[in-house]
């Protein structure tokens, strides 16, 4: 069962996803001192968020339906692992030096960095797998929401000591890269954590309340991050970047614009550009991996980034972006296609993808990787996607 306001944030989230990278690689820096940049800056941070809490809120649903069986341990389980177990493939994959296990192995301390780096499906991978055990192993509702609330509680408020002390040095590289903080990595579980575990328990919350309740709901979370944002301005730079504050101040927001897409489902869901938020938002993970590959390019080759280099003004931008958008959504709505006709290609398509493309990494020379690579190491190498970034410069 989909909830058509879960996919219409999520589509937002989507769409704007594409204009956050575009903006990082296409526009030129002088644009940069426009009045109205930090404000589209500020935008850019609710991106992940809102994946994050969508993230949450599905797995949310998922488990009223399915808790028993995964805790007699049914095939539905064993699906569910590996799906997690893609996104980890697809979020380490984006990551990797050179796609051949020699040359990964000969990595060097940056790069392997950036394999570790803590990516939104690295968080999304793994805050579901610490949900999914707790949802096994408490089977008391009432005592579940309580240590829910409580972890995103704790992964927002200690995120300033976690940042302080550097624990990730004390750490392996790959474990140490979920704690790290910013820029280390780009989404680690302090504080982004929180924002999953925070649509764990509050989208079923936000899916039962009448229509005056959705209401007032978005109102006081719109004040309170109002109110909070008011806060940021007259705060020190960390305010942007750990202070529990400013994971109240985005959590608000996306709740505010939930509760309202709840209230108004119905009127939006008889506007035509509804159906292009619904495909963004049940495609999402495609989107999502076809728009990098399209903007930062792979270890296959170069994407956009090599070519624009930060050279366009706002018009071009938009313009690009809108093509970006276009060509993105039409791979997405033929994918969702071959998904709803022809399901069992499709899981014969990704099987066989991803066997090869693992005997290809185990078995492919380093020497072939790099002439396969050549050129293409700007792809997503230490550039930190807008959306990973403080909100507003400072």
């Amino acid at each position: 069962m989909r909830y058509r306001w879960l996919d219409y944030l999520r589509g937002i989230a989507a769409l704007w996803m594409i204009e956050v990278h575009v903006v990082d690689v296409a526009l030129d820096p002088t644009w940069h001192s426009a009045w109205w940049f930090p404000w589209l800056s500020l935008t850019h941070g609710f991106v992940a968020v809102a994946f994050l809490f969508c993230a949450g809120g599905a797995l949310a649903i998922t488990l009223e339906r399915k808790t028993d069986a995964y805790r007699r341990m049914e095939p539905a389980l064993w699906r569910y692992l590996a799906k997690l177990g893609l996104l980890l493939v697809i979020g380490y994959w984006l990551h990797l030096p050179a796609f051949s296990l020699e040359r990964t192995l000969r990595a060097t301390h940056e790069e392997l960095l950036r394999l570790a780096d803590c990516d939104i499906l690295q968080t999304i991978a793994y805050s579901s797998l610490l949900a999914l055990m707790l949802a096994m192993s408490i089977p008391r509702r009432i005592i579940r929401d309580a240590v829910l609330i409580a972890i995103t509680v704790a992964f927002a408020a200690l995120t300033p000591l976690v940042w302080e002390y550097r624990l990730e040095v004390e750490l392996p590289i790959f474990l140490g890269a979920l704690i790290a903080p910013q820029p280390v990595s780009k989404f680690p579980l302090f504080p982004f954590a929180a924002y999953f575990f925070a649509g764990v328990w509050l989208v079923p919350l936000l899916c039962s309340r009448s229509p005056r309740v959705l209401q007032s709901v978005a109102i006081a979370c719109g004040l309170g991050a109002i109110a909070l944002l008011a806060v940021g301005f007259s705060s020190p730079k960390e305010w942007w970047h750990s202070s529990p504050a400013h994971v109240a101040f985005r959590l608000s927001a996306v709740v505010s614009l939930l509760a309202l897409l709840i209230r108004f489902e119905q009127r939006l869901s008889r506007i035509r550009f509804s159906n292009i938020l619904l495909l963004a938002g049940q495609q999402s993970l495609w989107v999502y991996v076809f728009h990098l590959l399209l903007v930062y390019g792979s270890v296959g080759g170069k994407g956009l980034q090599t070519v624009l280099s930060h050279a366009l003004t706002p018009a071009a931008v938009a313009l690009l972006i809108g093509a970006i958008a276009a060509v993105t959504l039409a791979t997405a709505w033929g994918w969702a296609y071959l998904k709803q006709h022809m399901p069992q290609l499709v899981r014969t398509v990704v099987v066989s993808v991803v066997v090869i493309g693992g005997l290809t990494f185990l078995l492919l020379p380093a020497r072939y990787a790099e002439l396969l690579a050549m050129g293409g190491l700007a792809r997503l190498d230490g550039v930190a996607p807008v959306a990973a970034q403080n909100d507003l410069p400072r």
